[in-house]
């Protein structure tokens, strides 16, 4: 049924869905990577930076190499 009739999104709603994907995926790989809990908050902050970070990076480059050809 949902595969049917996907549910429409603009793509601004789309773009607001990554900052969730990045922190949980974050939460679950630090959950599982950190050694003591005491550092848990401050290494799943500075993972979700970096994923999105790298999205974003990512995102400008694709970006110029379609403006360019």
């Amino acid at each position: 049924m949902i595969f049917e009739y996907p549910m429409e999104m603009s793509p601004s709603t789309a773009l607001s869905l990554v900052l969730p994907l990045c922190a949980a995926v974050a939460v679950v790989y630090k959950a599982v990577r950190v050694k003591t809990l005491r550092q848990l908050p401050l290494q799943i902050l500075w993972l979700w930076l970096y994923i999105f970070a790298g999205l974003v990076v990512l995102s400008v480059v694709f970006y110029l190499l379609q403006v360019w050809t």
